[in-house]
């Protein structure tokens, strides 16, 4: 039988292989499938931000047998486990329609891949049917370069008239930069805005800031489409050890065809194209990639920087304000007899750029710093960062009934000591924090799991956690500014969950100050 095969052979694995690596039944690893492997996290994370009814970890001493009395503990966080996964397998219906849709298209295996996974081995694919190449000829080939000089990546095109701006292209020109994010990088100042430049990417250096335009004034922010692939297809910034005309062909039929599908509304197909688009840049960067090329990165890094400043120093002649730069878009504000001016402006400069742009409108902006933001538009309010006010997927987990007090603050006027004990959505207010594997968990004593869900409160004690540090306890307070319930089980609930009101009020209160004592008004 196979036990007697196994331990005769011994390491000799050959006569029993089949049954080792036999795949018996068709699986889905809906985590892999989320997120790629920088990102990925545990269940119980996806527990926590998916509002489970239960974030059940198991403790035990794994280095000895499961004593008989954990053996139903076992069993219910085992169940808990498989109900909660299911649970994560009906949310995730979308992106598993979108997986089988490309397995019967284009015949690979993805049903456990990311999104960036999946678009590499759909160009894979393609490419390799254009070219006739061995895949795994196509999957050894790099171009690999440790230092590169900027004057072979900047495009002919790029010109300044503004002396600050010249200067830095001048500087540019005559840099040699290792390729690595941790490479070259310089800040400047444009118009009294400070701007970080350099191998990374572009942005600006933002203090907290109240924006609100004047009544002959708008407050707009223009945005490149699809800023990096139009590089790609415009430009031909392809890896050198690739067929560039071949490769531009797919990815250009690509992006046309993604253009075609979102407008005919077909969802599945469009959404399939962007993960095509979308995977490229950063393999270009992953030295395990078969589309690996610094230089290739460089070019569209540094290209869609200065065309940006590009586009930045044609609003500041047309007498626009600049208040935040940003990867691929810049807010400003500019007087409403220059909205045709500016048109034009835009219409010149995507001639001159081969890139498209996008203007919306906003009536008010309120930023802590470059990605942590919200603004109010006609149709909506756009956040990010310190401001979501919604709980994302695998994100943690953070009180958005904070964000949700400031906002009402400064769009309704109403104070968070007023907003905030009106919400009896326990889910506004909860908190997350994971340990690691050093530190154990205490609450009032009693040694905790080490992911954990609770909220401030009146009744509650301090949650700790502690580590040994040559040979002494150092503790730590998880939330220094009140005690806290624990609720890793919703069934613990209780009628009056005395909620601390004021922690959330105080919080609230710290963001509206800084924001308030740093207000920049236009009126």
């Amino acid at each position: 039988n196979l036990s007697n095969i196994i331990t005769q052979d011994k390491d000799d694995i050959d006569s029993w292989k089949r049954w080792k690596y036999a795949k018996n039944f068709l699986t889905l690893d809906l985590l892999t499938m989320l997120y790629s492997k920088a990102l990925r996290v545990s269940l119980k994370e996806m527990q926590v931000t998916m509002m489970y009814k239960n974030v059940q970890e198991f403790n035990c001493d794994w280095q000895s047998p499961l004593a008989l009395q954990e053996i139903d503990d076992m069993i219910n966080y085992n169940i808990n486990d498989v109900l909660s996964t299911y649970e994560l397998l009906k949310r995730c219906e979308k992106d598993i329609q979108l997986r089988i849709n490309i397995e019967d298209n284009y015949h690979i295996n993805c049903l456990s891949k990311d999104g960036v996974g999946i678009g590499v081995d759909i160009l894979q694919k393609e490419y390799i049917s254009k070219t006739g190449i061995d895949k795994k000829q196509l999957e050894e080939l790099r171009s690999p370069m440790d230092f590169i000089p900027l004057k072979d990546v900047i495009l002919p095109n790029i010109k300044f008239k503004n002396t600050v701006l010249q200067n830095l292209l001048t500087e540019m020109k005559n840099l040699t930069v290792s390729p690595g994010r941790n490479g070259w990088n310089k800040k400047f100042l444009l118009n009294n805005l400070e701007i970080s430049i350099g191998v990374g990417g572009i942005h600006s250096i933002n203090q907290p800031e109240i924006i609100i335009p004047k009544e002959d004034e708008l407050l707009l922010d223009s945005d490149a489409n699809s800023l990096y692939p139009s590089l790609i297809i415009q430009y031909g910034f392809v890896p050198p050890h690739l067929k560039k005309e071949v490769f531009l062909d797919i990815y250009t039929k690509v992006y046309t065809e993604r253009i075609a599908a979102k407008k005919a509304k077909r969802k599945l197909e469009a959404d399939t194209k962007k993960l095509t688009l979308n995977s490229v840049t950063g393999n270009y960067q992953n030295e395990y990639s078969w589309l690996y090329s610094p230089f290739a990165v460089l070019q569209i890094r540094m290209n869609g920087q200065l065309l940006l400043l590009m586009l930045c120093e044609r609003l500041l002649e047309l007498g626009a304000t600049i208040y935040q730069i940003n990867t691929d878009g810049v807010l400003y504000s500019l007087k409403k007899a220059k909205y045709n001016g500016l048109q034009q402006v835009i219409k010149d400069f995507e001639k001159i750029s081969k890139l498209t742009f996008e203007t919306e409108e906003f009536e008010c902006f309120y930023q802590l710093a470059v990605n942590d933001y919200f603004g109010k538009q006609k149709d909506g309010i756009k956040e990010k960062g310190t401001f979501l006010t919604k709980t994302v997927l695998g994100k943690g987990l953070t009180p958005t009934i904070i964000p949700l007090a400031v906002e009402k603050f400064f769009l309704e006027g109403i104070k968070p000591q007023d907003f905030i004990p009106t919400i009896k959505d326990i889910t506004k207010f909860l908190i997350s924090e994971k340990t690691g594997k050093q530190w154990t968990v205490e609450y009032n004593g009693i040694k905790q799991q080490r992911t954990n869900r609770f909220y401030a409160s009146t009744n509650g004690y301090f949650l700790y956690k502690w580590k040994i540090e040559n040979g002494v306890k150092k503790y730590q307070n998880m939330l220094t500014a009140s005690g806290i319930t624990l609720l890793n089980n919703f069934d613990d609930l209780k009628n009056d969950p005395k909620i601390n009101y004021n922690y959330y009020i105080t919080e609230a209160n710290k963001i509206i100050a800084t924001l308030k004592t740093k207000q920049l008004s236009l009126f």
